[in-house]
This record gives structure tokens, C-alpha cells and sequence, in this order.
């Protein structure tokens, strides 16, 4: 059972994610930029700004150690609020003004393809890949089976946060920059409702469904742009 959990963790966070941008590079080679873009701009907002002054704030500043230890929901709320400014608006700053040539829908997808890839390779990936080579089991079976369930819906959020933010540039529409920080947010008080107890699976199984909900939106606008063949060939 450990070995399974441990091999479907790692086709949901490392296997998956670059299936899934090598699919996209081969149906349009022209995917490969915002995917890139999408990449780095986890990685530059989110492991080399926010995390390392997070790092900070835990070793250094007394006010949030204390909220760390005592106040499990206000501090998910703060990392949570934190993870939705940095990550929503690098992707809004990254997309007005370095994809004005490529902002279609597909743009977008292969841009969160990107983003929430890296994030599932850096954040569970790379450990999954551990667990499996390890001749010891070094975690119990149901939490590498749910981080890897967790990635999973993490990307397709990620995906759709990518979706909703692309509109707000290519329509000025901010709303779709202000639902993703808001969603984001939500999502990451799971955290909080973990601490406090609530059984790991009805999280995660709420969050399959919010990312069935997500993915069903990002069809919707794909389906939108995307011409009707028949009108193509009239």
C-alpha cells in the first residue's frame, strides 16, 4: 500500500505535470513560452520573494511567531491571503506585460500548466520521488495517497487561476483578479481546518470538487474562443 501511494504520488506531481506541458509543446509549439512564463513566475514570486520573507518573519518577528503557535486559523489566513497577492499578482504583472502577444484562453492554460507543474514538482514531487526510493517508509500511506490527491486539484486551480487573471488583462475586467486572490485564499484556510482537526479526506474530496467546478469554467471559456469549424468552413 505504501509503494502505491507513493507511486501515485509521483504520477500526480511530477508525471502528470510534465505529460501534460510535453502534450501541449507537441500540439502547439508556440505553448512552450507561456508555459515557461508560467513556471518561473511561481518560482520567482513564490520560492524566491514570499517564502524567504516568510522565513523571516518566523524566525525574527515576534508577532507572528505567537500567531503561528496560538492562532492556527489566523495564521492560515495570513498565508493563505499572502500566497493569493504574490501569486495572482505576479501572474497579472507577468501576463500584461510580457504575453501581449499571446493571451487566448489556450495561452492561459498552458501558462497555469506551467505554474501549478512547478509548484506540484517542487512541493511534492521531489519528495514523493524520496518516499519511493527509500527502502524505509518514512510517512504513513494515506498522507502520500492525499498529497498526491491534493496536486491534483491544485493544478487544475492553478490553471483556472490563470484563466480568470488572463481575462482580467485581456478584458479589464479586475473582478477576475480580485475571484482568484479570493478563491486562493479559501483554499489555503484548508490548512487551518486540518490543524483543527477536520478529517483530512473531507478536505481534500471538497477540494476535487471545486476543482471539478474549476475545470468545467476553464472548458466553458476555452469553447468560447475556440471558432465553431462549421462557421470556418462557411
Amino acid at each position: 500500500m505504501y509503494n502505491l501511494s507513493c507511486v501515485f504520488s509521483v504520477i500526480c506531481s511530477v508525471i502528470l505535470p510534465i505529460g501534460m506541458a510535453v502534450l501541449f509543446c507537441v500540439r502547439n509549439k508556440n505553448s512552450w513560452k507561456p508555459i515557461l512564463f508560467g513556471a518561473l513566475t511561481f518560482v520567482v514570486f513564490q520560492v524566491f520573494i514570499r517564502i524567504p520573507i516568510l522565513e523571516y518573519a518566523m524566525s525574527e518577528t515576534e508577532w507572528f511567531i505567537i500567531m503561528s503557535s496560538t492562532q492556527p486559523f489566523l495564521y492560515a489566513l495570513f498565508l493563505g491571503s499572502t500566497a493569493g497577492l504574490v501569486e495572482e499578482g505576479g501572474r497579472f504583472l507577468v501576463m500584461s506585460q510580457l504575453m501581449k502577444k499571446q493571451r487566448s484562453t489556450l495561452d492561459a492554460i498552458a501558462f497555469g500548466v506551467g505554474h501549478g507543474g512547478i509548484e506540484a514538482i517542487l512541493f511534492v514531487g521531489i519528495k514523493a520521488v524520496g518516499l519511493l526510493l527509500s527502502p524505509i517508509e518514512q510517512a504513513a500511506p494515506s498522507e502520500v495517497f492525499a498529497a498526491g490527491a491534493e496536486r491534483l486539484s491544485a493544478i487544475a486551480m492553478q490553471i483556472t487561476f490563470s484563466v480568470m487573471v488572463m481575462k482580467s488583462v485581456r478584458e479589464r475586467k479586475y473582478i477576475w483578479l480580485l475571484l482568484p486572490f479570493i478563491i486562493h485564499t479559501c483554499v489555503n484556510l484548508g490548512a487551518a481546518l486540518a490543524i483543527s482537526g477536520v478529517n483530512i479526506w473531507i478536505i481534500e474530496v471538497s477540494f476535487l470538487l471545486a476543482a471539478a467546478l474549476m475545470v468545467w469554467f476553464v472548458v466553458k471559456e476555452y469553447r468560447k474562443e475556440k471558432p465553431d469549424p462549421r462557421q470556418t468552413e462557411a
